[in-house]
């Protein structure tokens, strides 16, 4: 079992307990600030500084210490925790960042209220507009950006104080495939 030694502040700790969340790996989340054997133990892999997140991966894999997306995902792969195909399709099923999400599922119902009020005939691809809009905004998932090979995710909208990058949309292979599994390790 893979445990998070983290705290509640901590945007880095959020960050990595959303991408294990993502990856649907079970792990068990221990607050530094309200539990001092978790302090204890946290300082103990960390020779003594306090840093979070410390993730201990258990069954002889160590300890990670404030690792990136990329870190945690191929830490995982090697452990066989998960392969490379399926930590990139978990990564792949939602493409659209949280700010981007807010945004189209408001445009969406936004449409749908101007759908209302249009001529008879307009009315149905208005609402057919509003609910694909809305969709991809609830879901988090575009067939656009799936197609295009393109994620929101990580970007400036994407939870600012944790973005990752400056641009809005990048490449899929370079944000959702982390770069030791495109090489093709293990």
């Amino acid at each position: 079992m893979i445990t998070v030694y983290g705290a509640d502040w901590c945007e880095d700790t959020r960050r990595s307990l959303r991408h294990l969340r993502r990856l649907h790996v079970p792990h068990e989340y221990l607050n530094v600030d309200e539990d001092s054997a978790a302090l204890a133990r946290a300082l103990d892999l960390n020779g003594g500084k306090r840093r979070t997140p410390t993730i201990d991966l258990g069954l002889g894999g160590g300890a990670l210490v404030e690792p990136s997306n990329e870190t945690l995902t191929g830490a995982l792969v090697e452990m066989a925790m998960l392969t490379r195909d399926d930590a990139f399709e978990r990564l792949s099923v939602q493409n659209v960042g949280d700010m981007e999400r807010a945004v189209r599922t408001a445009a969406g119902a936004a449409i749908l209220a101007a759908g209302a009020f249009s001529p008879r005939g307009a009315r149905w691809p208005f609402g057919l507009l509003g609910v694909v809009v809305a969709a991809t905004g609830l879901t988090g998932w575009c067939p656009a950006y799936h197609y295009a090979g393109v994620t929101s995710l990580g970007g400036p909208g994407d939870r600012p104080e944790e973005a990752e990058r400056e641009g809005w949309v990048t490449r899929r292979s370079t944000d959702a495939a982390p770069s030791a599994l495109a090489a093709g390790a293990p």
